[in-house]
């Protein structure tokens, strides 16, 4: 063997380990996060004043509600029937955690709160808790409405990835807000900018909700790492600005269909097997692009996988079941706050890979990033399998 080939094959076995410990790496950095990039918890409120009543619809993750009251956790294999009858008998323990974290002022005054129901429900196979709250105000229906949320906080070990969506009527003023993170306060009526000092415009109340939802979508989709390395993907097996332009507008039109036939309710197909099916995706893509770059039959491929990413966008939070024009306006933001963080990949990205093409070794450097996606995608599709989603029942 000459001294070149020996060099060579010396290189090649450093490449190849060299992408082993990468590949290694990267799982570990990634695995977790794509793994549950959906909030920890998540949850819907409905909110209907009538009169001095406060009729509140409040819906939460089963499996978190019963063990931070205390009441434990059931058997996967326990039934419905049971998970009802279970969380009936814990209303001693659910009514003080509650009505004490979740307070309805009226006029600064707080309204008198008691539990008058409760049952459950299942979305996309995952089990929440219905809990009917009604709240009693001192005074008319007319004034200010604050709601202050304090269910799962991070003081109660929850952390703070919990997202409430709301649907909310008080005061006869209407609309969609979600509690996440810091803000965990909602006030409406006509005393709202008084309380505050400052003069509010018409509708800014409206644009702040609607500025949250734009921004969960933003953050859905730039921290979903799996959307991400699947947009990558195209655009590693992308020629031209055209036809990333074509590929993510069937992307785009994909996935907002089964995002709002999710959301809206009219299709419901379980996370446990979306997920392991966008995994799949991200394989099959970075085989395709490794072997033939971009085929003809792409756009078509893309819009396809493209209606199951949408599906997994609509697993980031719940939507209430009442629609409306609040509902239509969260869904409308959610969306297109993940366009603009589809939008950013792809200014970021393609530009990059157009300046690496001028070089020799861009070859290279395609096949091994696509090989890399690949391998993690075949590591998602593998552990989403094995591992059943926390609160599915």
């Amino acid at each position: 063997m000459t001294i070149l080939a020996s060099l060579r094959a010396f290189l090649g076995v450093r490449f190849a380990l060299g992408l082993v410990v990468l590949v290694g790496i990267l799982m570990g950095l990634t695995g977790a996060v794509a793994s549950a990039h959906v909030p920890t918890t998540d949850g819907t409120s409905v909110i209907r004043q009538e009169g001095t009543l406060v009729r509140y619809r409040l819906e939460l993750d089963y499996d978190t509600l019963t063990q931070v009251t205390g009441l434990g956790k059931l058997p996967v294999e326990t039934g419905d029937a049971e998970h009802e009858a279970f969380l009936a008998q814990g209303r001693e323990k659910v009514t003080p955690y509650v009505t004490e974290r979740l307070v309805v002022e009226h006029d600064g005054v707080a309204c008198a709160a008691k539990l008058d129901g409760t049952g459950i429900v299942k979305r996309q196979n995952f089990l929440y808790a219905r809990l009917h709250l009604v709240y009693t105000c001192p005074s008319a229906a007319s004034g200010q409405y604050t709601v202050r949320y304090g269910v799962f906080a991070e003081s109660h070990a929850i952390g703070s990835d919990h997202m409430n969506v709301v649907d909310y009527v008080l005061g006869g003023v209407g609309g969609s807000d979600v509690f996440e993170g810091a803000h965990r306060e909602l006030r409406v009526g006509e005393r709202s900018a008084a309380a505050a000092g400052v003069p509010e415009s018409p509708g800014a109340g409206f644009l702040s909700s609607m500025g949250r939802f734009v921004g969960l979508g933003l953050e859905h989709i730039l921290l979903g790492l799996d959307h991400v390395l699947f947009l990558v993907l195209l655009l590693l097996g992308a020629q031209s600005w055209r036809g990333v332009i074509r590929l993510a507008t069937a992307f785009t039109v994909a996935h907002s269909v089964t995002l709002a036939l999710a959301v809206l309710g009219w299709v419901d197909i379980p996370g446990a097997v979306v997920e392991p099916l966008i995994a799949a995706s991200i394989v099959y893509v970075a085989v395709e692009t490794i072997v033939r770059g971009e085929s003809r039959y792409r756009t078509v491929i893309v819009f396809a996988f493209g209606l199951l990413h949408g599906l997994g966008f609509a697993g980031a939070l719940s939507f209430t079941d009442d629609f409306g024009g609040g509902l239509i306006g969260a869904l409308l933001s959610f969306n297109v706050g993940i366009e603009l963080g589809q939008v950013l990949v792809v200014l970021l990205v393609f530009p990059l890979l157009l300046l690496a093409r001028r070089h020799s070794w861009s070859s290279r450097a395609h096949i091994t990033a696509a090989a890399i996606v690949g391998v993690i995608g075949l590591f998602w599709f593998v552990e989403r399998l094995l591992l059943t989603p926390a609160g599915a029942a």
